[in-house]
């Protein structure tokens, strides 16, 4: 078996090969927690658990880490909304998160990492960019000057002119619309950490850096999120973290998922259309959102509908059911094994988790797959093996 996954990056699909085999480090950015988990976020997690699962299956040693974002303006008016501390109010949202995490058998993960443990390397890379002349210094504020990055929007594949009609930090002390806050001012001096520049908060994008370079070192394997997390924060870490160490490529395969839409736009509270994913999990059962989660390729966007997973619900019980009565113990082994080869060409092939789930939909509907003669006691055994790739419990078992 050899995987291949698409790279934002290069804009190719590659062959996996990563740095240190068969160890594998992988970076996914994980929740800024001013909010319950939504269906949108869960997709993007659950689709990195399936990553993780399988990189361990086809015999690699993978320790993903995820951050969780403890330092930002939304939690601080969060806490306030429900008058209380910001410390307790993140420690309940994180509690709350790890909730789901387990109720979506999100299981993969090695670490959660607060960001506010790694201040001091925040504050020591941040001093690393303007001894190096990186980073210059405006109106209190420490910005990354861009113009000093040849590479920037290489991931994007934009120009720096079309990422310039793009502005996200918006401030009169910059040289450049794309240049981005190392460290900045605190929304509270209460709240504001001690710096060799004064008090105040680091930036967005150099706590990601903070965290992976401290766990991993100057390069990685993987990083992952959504695609919408590209530019600016991944074009951002990028810069940064190569300005810092001087090496490139900062991180080797850059896998991003698409987004989780509901009447083609994007879930937010302004929105009014958020789903919460321990509410769907409750109504409909983690089996059924996981396999869900499968209908179509990860890159893309989805359009959640309602109805829609309540007939994945209906499916996946009619297919327990037809299956728990039969042996695994019966089947025959070479069989089983073919059947695996099939399925896990599929991951093979950019982690196709949709042709994955409708192979299994076929060998229901049919006792011969792709050519491959079976008995409903091969079905058994090779659904119980890709149980737990998938973190499905396709069997009625209970063990993924």
């Amino acid at each position: 078996m050899t995987l291949y996954v698409y790279n934002t990056l290069t804009g190719n699909k590659e062959r996996f090969e990563p740095l240190k085999a068969p160890a594998v480090n992988m970076f996914c950015c994980g929740p800024t927690v001013q909010d319950l988990m939504h269906i949108g976020h869960a997709r993007t997690y659950i689709f990195y658990d399936i990553l993780s699962r399988y990189l361990e299956r086809i015999g690699f040693r993978v320790n993903f880490i995820m951050n969780v974002t403890d330092i930002d303006e939304s939690l601080v008016d969060a806490s306030d909304d429900t008058n209380m501390s910001l410390p307790d109010f993140v420690n309940r949202q994180i509690s709350n998160y790890l909730e789901d995490f387990g109720v979506l058998r999100i299981k993969s993960v090695n670490s959660f990492i607060k960001v506010s443990n790694y201040v001091n390397e925040m504050i020591e890379q941040t001093s690393i960019l303007l001894k190096k002349g990186y980073a210059y210094t405006s109106d209190g504020i420490i910005y990354f000057d861009t113009n000093r990055s040849k590479h920037f929007g290489e991931l994007s594949h934009e120009s720096r002119s079309r990422l310039r009609l793009r502005p996200v930090e918006l401030a009169e002390g910059k040289k450049d619309l794309l240049d981005f806050a190392l460290w900045r001012r605190a929304p509270r001096e209460e709240l504001a950490y001690e710096s060799p520049w004064g008090s105040g908060w680091p930036g967005w994008h150099i706590q990601d850096t903070a965290v992976t370079i401290s766990m991993f070192g100057a390069q990685y394997d993987i990083h992952g999120g959504a695609y919408e997390l590209i530019y600016p924060h991944h074009e951002a870490e990028i810069a940064q973290a190569e300005a810092i160490t001087g090496i490139r490529p900062f991180v080797k395969y850059w896998i991003h998922c698409g987004l989780v839409k509901i009447d083609g736009k994007k879930m937010s509270k302004s929105e009014g259309n958020i789903i919460y994913a321990r509410n769907a999990a409750r109504k409909y059962g983690v089996d059924s959102l996981r396999l869900y989660m499968m209908s179509g390729r990860y890159r893309d966007d989805m359009n959640y509908k309602e109805d829609q997973l309540a007939m994945v619900k209906e499916e996946y019980e009619r297919m327990v059911d037809i299956i728990s009565p039969y042996d695994e113990k019966k089947s025959d082994a070479s069989t089983v094994s073919k059947l695996l080869q099939l399925f896990y060409g599929f991951l093979d092939n950019d982690m196709d988790i949709y042709g994955s789930a409708s192979m299994i939909r076929k060998i229901f509907t049919t006792e011969t797959a792709f050519g491959i003669p079976y008995t409903k006691n091969d079905m058994k055994r090779f659904l119980s093996e890709v149980s737990s790739v998938l973190g499905v419990d396709l069997v009625g078992s209970g063990r993924v």
